[in-house]
């Protein structure tokens, strides 16, 4: 597999290693790879033993590093991974969680 070098895909490329350099990120990333239904982000945190502004704020920086995508249905947010993120600058990635 060959990786493209541009200055763009660098800075996507810091956005995630930052977002992943935080244990609790990457166990909520974990959370969704085992859940892919979708989840409410209140869901993710009460699993993960987090309070509302911790589960915002660590979704914040995934969502910003495009690891994940939120929606709002109704009252709730959920949230989702994106994949297609992952499986272009972390091949495997996914797997070994």
């Amino acid at each position: 597999m060959t990786i493209k070098l541009t200055s763009k895909d660098d800075e996507k490329r810091a956005k995630i290693f930052k977002a992943l350099s935080e244990v609790k990120r990457i166990e909520m990333v974990r959370y969704l790879v085992r859940h892919p239904e979708h989840k409410t982000c209140g869901e993710v945190g009460e699993s993960l033993g987090m309070d509302k502004s911790n589960v915002s704020y660590h979704l914040k920086i995934l969502y910003e590093a495009d690891l994940i995508h939120i929606y709002r249905r109704g009252q709730n947010k959920y949230g989702q991974l994106r994949e297609d993120t992952f499986n272009a600058f972390l091949p495997g990635f996914l797997d070994s969680l």
